[in-house]
């Protein structure tokens, strides 16, 4: 019978649901900074230029202060306006103070780990940014279940998913032969083929509803886990058991 001594996850869009929380949080903001008068469509462009300049971060090409500050002043940019770091900054402090009430774990997934946890250990392995990884575990209620120096950041490891370096940093900081971990992730990508190019085990989740699913799994050729519950049921498969998750 195989048992998992560690399953690792992948903390954005994986467990919580980083994408509502921008959409939210970003909601909040302009209305908090420019009342009525954000201009139609900025939240979009905002997240474009996010999802644009997240590439050049996970390269180290910038830093996440460049990140922050580029995604407010380039959508600024798209309407003729030029507006300041110092203004940047302080939008970026007032959608900070919004993590508290817009970010949520996605359904099913605090009874999952609840789960998992009576008989394994737990991990996060995250391309997210340092400030920010270990708040929103508390604030979605999964701090309990994973320990802090079971937090793994790629930042603080010099290299970002899928580089090999990072699943070893997370191996080596749990003590836990790779043989012997579980990796959980959206990004097909960074989560699942890098984890499995190391030799880890790996399953493909994908809670968010918002994901070009078809799109996707033509990509990559492999259907993804969709709900809470088939993680569980997975993970008891590859194990060799069957155990009831809650659903």
């Amino acid at each position: 019978m195989k048992r998992y001594d560690v399953i690792f996850f992948d903390l954005d869009h994986t467990l919580v649901d980083t994408r509502g929380q921008y959409k939210e949080g970003l909601a909040l903001s302009l209305k908090e900074v420019y009342g009525d008068k954000a201009p139609a469509g900025f939240a979009d462009k905002f997240l474009r230029h996010h999802e644009e300049l997240w590439g050049q971060y996970d390269r180290r090409e910038i830093t996440m202060q460049t990140l922050r500050r580029q995604r407010f002043l380039l959508a600024w940019r798209d309407y003729g306006v030029t507006k300041s770091d110092d203004e940047a900054d302080h939008f970026h402090e007032v959608y900070n103070a919004t993590f508290e009430y817009t970010l949520h774990p996605f359904p099913g997934v605090l009874d999952l780990v609840q789960t998992l946890a009576v008989e394994h250990r737990l991990g996060i392995v995250t391309n997210g940014s340092p400030d920010l990884q270990w708040r929103k575990l508390g604030i979605a209620g999964l701090q309990p279940y994973f320990a802090q120096d079971a937090v793994i950041i790629s930042e603080n490891i010099g290299k970002a998913k899928p580089h090999p370096s990072v699943y070893q940093a997370a191996c080596e900081a749990l003590s836990v032969a790779k043989q012997d971990a579980l990796m959980v992730g959206d990004n097909f990508a960074a989560d699942v083929q890098g984890a499995r190019n190391f030799g880890l085990d790996a399953l493909w989740f994908l809670p968010d509803p918002q994901e070009p699913l078809s799109a996707l799994t033509c990509t990559y050729g492999e259907t993804p886990l969709l709900q809470a519950a088939e993680v569980g049921e997975a993970i008891s498969a590859l194990e060799g058991e069957r155990k009831d998750f809650p659903r």
